[in-house]
């Protein structure tokens, strides 16, 4: 009971933490795959127990992870929350016999651009092993993994959020009674969205050498062949020149006639045989019309001489 209501304590703190990180982090932090070299301070505002004073942890976040998975391969984030350089600490309220453990339930802000992951608030645990703890000592804090699967080629960026530190029976949980130890959440949001592991998802390279012969083979057998060229390549093919004589009939002049007289009237524009010249005839005909006028005359002044 005590662990579900802390729970969604830490939800609502953290689900209004969220929205603002989200943006602080894909506005402020370059989209490079990056895996963090140290643990980074995140400041925390825990609680100890339930209904205790709260007071600010400067804890470390150290978030690994590949540094360029492939799409649809299982991507694994490690989160290990390590507790300050300096005082204060997270410390144990009691003595913590063997056959108890500390159990950690955290949630990690997943994100991703463009969505190759559902972007979510991710609850993830962990316990640490059953270990006899003195009072005020430092409590074991475990590690926890955050798996996702991509679908595409992307930017996912995994941020630290909430957490919650818990005494449950080394048993397993229902076998005794459970305590809260810590109620942390997140201080400085900036501090959190720095600490984000990014990891860049890359398309899949396909490999070579499968036996199929490369395309350099063709360019060398085509060098080979041409390299020497045949006579009948090189050689220009002989012209043939075919001579068609054509035999036609020469056009008529002006001062040529027709050998033959075609039959019927004249389709070709030519004339019939030539006969007598046609100035004879003019000439005869108006000599005999001189004649016949002059017969005229004598007959004429005759009659008029006897009358």
């Amino acid at each position: 009971m005590l662990k579900s209501k802390t729970r969604r304590r830490v939800a609502v703190k953290t689900a209004a933490i969220a929205a603002v990180c989200g943006g602080l982090f894909f506005g402020a932090v370059p989209a490079i795959a990056s895996m963090t070299a140290a643990p980074l301070p995140v400041s925390y505002s825990c609680t100890a127990g339930t209904g205790g004073v709260a007071a600010t942890y400067k804890l470390q976040m150290d978030i690994t992870g590949p540094l360029a998975p492939a799409p649809s391969s299982t991507v694994v984030a490690t989160w290990a929350v390590r507790q300050p350089a300096a005082s204060p600490s997270l410390l144990a309220p009691s003595a913590i016999p063997v056959t108890e453990r500390v159990v950690f339930d955290g949630d990690a802000l997943v994100t991703a651009n463009p969505s190759i992951v559902p972007s979510e608030l991710r609850t993830v645990g962990a316990t640490a092993a059953a270990v006899a703890l003195a009072s005020n000592a430092p409590l074991p804090l475990p590690t926890v993994l955050i798996t996702m699967t991509p679908t595409a080629a992307g930017v996912i960026a995994v941020q630290p959020g909430a957490f919650g530190l818990y005494l449950e029976p080394a048993a397993g949980p229902g076998s005794g009674k459970e305590a809260t130890l810590y109620d942390c959440a997140v201080a400085t949001p900036a501090e959190a969205s720095a600490a984000a592991l990014l990891i860049t998802v890359k398309p899949s390279v396909a490999g070579t050498g499968t036996g199929t012969p490369t395309p350099s083979n063709t360019p060398t057998s085509t060098n080979t062949n041409t390299g020497t060229p045949s006579p009948t390549a090189t050689t220009p093919e002989p012209t043939i020149t075919v001579t068609q004589t054509k035999t036609s009939k020469p056009k008529p002049t002006k001062d040529r006639q027709i050998d033959e007289t075609p039959d019927g009237g004249a389709s070709t524009g030519g004339g019939g045989d030539a006969g007598p010249d046609a100035r004879m005839i003019i000439l005869g005909g108006a000599l005999m019309m001189a004649g016949a006028a002059a017969g005229g005359l004598v007959l004429r002044r005759r009659t008029a001489t006897r009358g």
